[in-house]
């Protein structure tokens, strides 16, 4: 009443997939997901151009997609959700783990020898300087990521899958591997139309410049 114009209210994630579909990664496909991987999984799935919410506008939770059955513990109450194995939170709280059972390990130089200086980019930095352990975090982090990935292609069909958050600054490091994990899982994979796999362009801007578009769905 106070603006004098309609209001609209979106999910965060969704309108971040709304604005890579206006203006970013996904722009010009009629049928994209958007992936952000960072304290949780955060997603956005857009079907003949409009955000799918579904029947309660509550539709497009991924992260909470169950990968490993009876496994870890999520906040949301169910067990073993794909961002409890495939978030950057995820990667860094495996590197800590992997460097408490592992006492001489390499990363812990990295941080100085105080855990809490862990990131997900530890493991990574440690891959490049040929530390094993780390490469086998890194592996099977990004097998994770494939594994919740194919679930989503398979379903879906998009498109597009872009995928979001810090841990994409790794570039062809994270995109390879999890490209050659796609190829190997996915059900179209004899089809002559391929969903494309590629990194979200718009940032933290993305979000804005999907709810600033809401009004023209």
């Amino acid at each position: 009443e106070l603006l004098g114009c309609k209001v609209y209210i979106e999910n965060d994630a969704n309108a971040a997939a709304y604005g890579e579909y206006i203006a970013g990664g996904a722009r010009g496909a009629k049928h994209a997901v958007v992936i952000t991987l960072g304290t949780g999984i955060g997603s956005g799935i857009i079907i003949n151009g409009k955000i799918f919410a579904g029947y309660n506008a509550a539709g497009a939770e991924l992260g909470h997609m169950v990968i490993v059955k009876d496994g870890r513990p999520c906040m949301c109450g169910r067990h073993g959700c794909w961002e409890k194995y495939a978030s950057s939170r995820a990667l860094t709280e495996d590197t800590c783990a992997a460097m408490r059972e592992h006492p001489d390990n390499m990363m812990w130089k990295l941080v100085d020898g105080d855990i809490s200086k862990v990131n997900a980019r530890t493991a990574y930095d440690a891959m490049r300087a040929g530390d094993e352990l780390a490469t086998e975090i890194v592996n099977r982090f990004v097998s994770y990521i494939g594994c919740g990935i194919a679930n989503v292609i398979n379903i879906f069909q998009p498109e597009v899958l872009c995928i979001g958050g810090g841990i994409c600054k790794e570039g062809d490091t994270l995109l390879k591997p999890l490209a050659a994990h796609i190829e190997r899982e996915r059900y179209s994979k004899y089809s002559s139309h391929q969903t494309r796999l590629c990194v979200a362009t718009l940032g933290n801007d993305a979000g804005i410049i999907g709810a600033a578009f809401l009004g023209e769905r």
